[in-house]
């Protein structure tokens, strides 16, 4: 009883119990999603899923202001890991996006996430109220990779990069006239946007709006998925007898697309769960992010609590026909080693900032 306690005074519970949950779901989802397809996906999930519990389990060991202070040489990193996808890069499906190291690749976009929440909590560690300089700074430290990205090309990952920069500036009380002037712009900005988005991306918004127009093009994702998805009624049709997905109507179905899976298969209630549990994992990350004492240690939890919250209501709004389709994973649930891993980083420093506190009886 005593061991138990112990553990989970170093790992929050509710975190801790959601993630592992999550991740041993992905497991059991990616098999079914693609055991007609793919014979060891499964299994190469199932490595990932161990190396982010591995993470997560030995971050909290770590005080987080040492993470912190690695900030600017971590930004850097994934700046020329960014650069390299450009020169170097391997091209899936019309995107230059991975690198190819040895027997695996990585997806540097996806770690940025994790960068970009270390980098701005070290640049606003010691103030209580983001000042114009400081928030420029961001500016610009956030705009280098986000323009990378988008080069690659790829809008998902550029706009969730975002995320976590706009909910740390909004909980930390940059000036609201700041944001109505930078909200402004972006929508002043709107035609040039349009203009210089890839054609691919402007077919999707147009799909998005009017999905009847082409559902054999490029509404023909969200079209399928919301079959799949409907199609699962309540309790769902059981697991590995999913119809769209076995049958190859609905695309991507491990990656992007994992909860339109489990929504046929496993149903509404499921779905539902799914939902709450990440409603419940943003919601309490944030909580705690309220109860640091450190400037740096709240604002990686507000980062973080943001980044997971808004990017699965992304995915799980794009498979229903909510939101356009731009091509972001589910955390924790989707297939891919990059995600899981960047995810778990971030998890652990949040589980390493409580932890700290509590320890320190800071504020806890």
């Amino acid at each position: 009883m005593r061991l138990i306690r112990s553990f989970f005074n170093r790992y929050d519970p509710v975190i801790f119990l959601i993630v592992l949950s999550l991740l041993l779901w992905s497991v059991v989802n990616i098999y079914s999603a693609t055991f007609h397809e793919y014979s060891i996906l499964y299994i190469k999930q199932a490595v990932y899923a161990f190396i982010g519990i591995v993470i997560i389990l030995l971050l909290p060991s770590l005080d987080y202001r040492k993470i912190l202070n690695t900030a600017p040489y971590l930004y850097t990193i994934g700046l020329i890991l960014l650069i390299s996808v450009i020169f170097f890069g391997t091209t899936i499906l019309g995107a230059k996006r991975w690198l190819k190291l040895g027997f695996f690749m990585i997806q540097p976009s996806e770690i940025m996430k994790f960068i970009i929440i270390i980098t701005v909590a070290y640049i606003l560690e010691n103030s209580k109220k983001v000042s114009f300089s400081e928030g420029v700074k961001i500016l610009v430290i956030s705009a280098v990779p986000f323009i990378l990205i988008m080069k690659q090309p790829d809008l998902g990952t550029a706009i969730t990069l975002l995320i976590p920069v706009v909910t740390i500036l909004f909980l930390a009380n940059l000036n609201k006239k700041y944001i109505i002037a930078t909200v402004s712009i972006i929508i002043m900005s709107s035609p040039f946007i349009w203009e210089h988005l890839k054609e691919y991306q402007k077919k999707r918004i147009l799909a998005f709006l009017n999905p009847e127009a082409d559902p054999f093009g490029t509404a023909y994702h969200i079209l399928q998925s919301k079959i799949a998805i409907g199609s699962g009624y309540i309790f769902g049709k059981g697991y590995l007898q999913g119809t769209q997905s076995k049958l190859f109507f609905l695309p991507e179905q491990h990656t992007d697309f994992i909860f339109a899976t489990i929504g046929e298969e496993w149903g509404f209630i499921a779905s539902f769960i799914i939902l709450s549990a990440y409603l419940i994992l943003g919601l309490r990350i944030l909580y705690l992010g309220s109860k640091i004492k450190h400037h740096g240690g709240k604002y990686v939890c507000y980062g973080s609590g943001g980044l997971i919250t808004i990017q699965a209501f992304i995915n799980i709004a794009m498979t229903v026909g909510l939101a356009p389709v731009v091509g972001i994973t589910l955390p924790f649930l989707s297939y891919g080693g990059s995600s899981v891993v960047t995810f778990s980083l971030i998890i652990g420093t949040v589980l390493s900032i409580v932890y700290t506190h509590k320890k320190e009886k800071l504020h806890f």
